[in-house]
């Protein structure tokens, strides 16, 4: 081996040996301010994709969700699901449109005002899933776009996104300063 090469496995030993332990190494990461905003911005943006889709499946008649339920039975990924789907919500569809459209209804609400931003994320995480795996591979869908539903959720739960241009801001404080004596405030404290 030449010298080059052994200086340089040297050098290279001598850094792993200096390395800081390994929980120094997941630190974690501060974002500046900008990225809180930018990333407030996504959360806006896609709390209007959900409320804009209330539009078209408005009560009491819940417009084109009849049919897309419909498409999830001959179109689901998860074997079993489309008898589910045809036995429990298209027989009691009345109950599943109210609460699809409440569900999507809170999601819109919580990530374009940031209050409990998690909780609506969570949420648009379930409602993600349910779509990913009903209709995301039907003719004419771009089951990439369901894909990228379940990303933003996950991110949006990652990240307290409602803490910057959201109630969060202000909520998150206060419930961290009552969870220290109140069970419920240690609960709520996660979700925002």
């Amino acid at each position: 081996m030449s010298s080059s090469a052994s200086e340089g496995a040297n050098a290279f030993a001598a850094s792993l040996e200096a390395a800081p332990p390994s929980h120094a190494l997941s630190a974690p990461v501060t974002l500046s301010e900008r990225s809180l905003v930018a990333l407030a911005l996504v959360r806006l943006w896609f709390g209007f994709l959900w409320f804009q889709q209330l539009g078209w499946k408005m009560p009491p008649t819940f417009g084109g969700l009849h049919t897309d339920v419909e498409r999830e039975v001959a179109h689901t990924i998860l074997p079993g699901y489309s008898r589910l789907i045809q036995t429990v919500f298209l027989t009691h569809f009345s109950l599943l449109g109210n609460s699809i459209w409440a569900a999507e209804l809170l999601v819109g609400l919580c990530l374009i005002f940031g209050v409990f931003t998690r909780l609506g994320a969570l949420l648009a995480l379930l409602l993600s899933l349910q779509l990913y795996v009903g209709i995301a591979y039907a003719p004419g869908e771009w089951y990439w776009a369901y894909g990228m539903l379940l990303m933003l959720s996950l991110c949006l739960i990652a990240v307290p996104a409602g803490r910057r241009l959201g109630f969060d801001q202000v909520l998150q404080p206060r419930l961290t300063q009552a969870a220290r004596t109140n069970r419920l405030a240690r609960l709520l404290v996660r979700l925002v």
